[in-house]
């Protein structure tokens, strides 16, 4: 049996097909319903240790979203039967696959964070990281969906890893720590917008260099009396 393969252009997202409904869907997006009341707080709050643990987690969240955390717990622990905590997941979309299997997938549906994490030594587990923060990756095609709700804006994943740093660089010197900082990258990240803003905050970047990377020799020393410019 001859082996498929697999279309290198970026499928397009693909949603099950259901019966089409009599009832204009858009129009019923437009009237509020004004019995509709917003959930601020859990029906049943959280209590002892559980609400100790979730008030240090919410501390470290975006305001607009930390006092979900808390529902979203109570709901998995007091709800019964099949429960879901959205209808739909904004942000996502179709991206390279990073470790395809043994099926070979080039492409999958979901979320792209660019994440900053410390490296530390285990002595049992030896190197771990430890995630710092991330940043979601939205594809420049999809932010026209996020733009009239949040104003999204459109950044590249260069940028949002240079975001990244910078706040990292800021936080630990508020702290008064005067440490070499090193950075550890893969070949997507060796690249000059990226490149420039970091060496400025006088971080070492260790990485790969790209696959299409074009690489030179040094020039030789030219003639003593030969005029114009010599070659770098």
């Amino acid at each position: 049996m001859a082996k498929y393969k697999g279309s290198a252009r970026r499928p397009q997202a693909k949603h099950k097909k259901h019966q089409q409904s009599q009832h204009d869907k858009r129009k019923r997006l437009q009237r509020r319903n004004p019995k509709r009341k917003r959930t601020t707080t859990a029906q049943v709050p959280l209590s002892g240790a559980m609400q100790t643990v979730v008030s240090v987690l919410q501390a470290v969240l975006d305001r607009r979203i930390a006092f979900r955390l808390a529902i979203v717990v109570a709901g998995m622990l007091l709800a019964d039967d099949r429960r879901t905590a959205s209808a739909w997941v904004e942000g996502a979309g179709i991206h390279h696959h990073p470790t395809p299997g043994p099926a070979d997938e080039k492409w999958l549906y979901g979320h792209n964070w660019v994440a900053l994490a410390w490296l530390a030594t285990h002595p049992l587990w030896g190197v771990i990281a430890m995630p710092l923060r991330s940043l979601l990756y939205v594809r420049e095609i999809d932010v026209p969906k996020l733009a009239e709700k949040y104003g999204w804006e459109f950044r590249t994943k260069h940028q949002l890893g240079g975001a990244l740093l910078t706040w990292f660089m800021q936080s630990i010197r508020a702290l008064g720590v005067q440490a070499k900082v090193w950075l550890a990258v893969d070949g997507a990240y060796a690249a000059r917008p990226f490149l420039l803003p970091v060496l400025v905050l006088g971080i070492v970047v260790v990485g790969r260099l790209r696959k299409d990377a074009c690489l030179y020799d040094l020039p030789e020393r030219p003639a003593p009396h030969r005029r114009g410019r010599h070659p770098i």
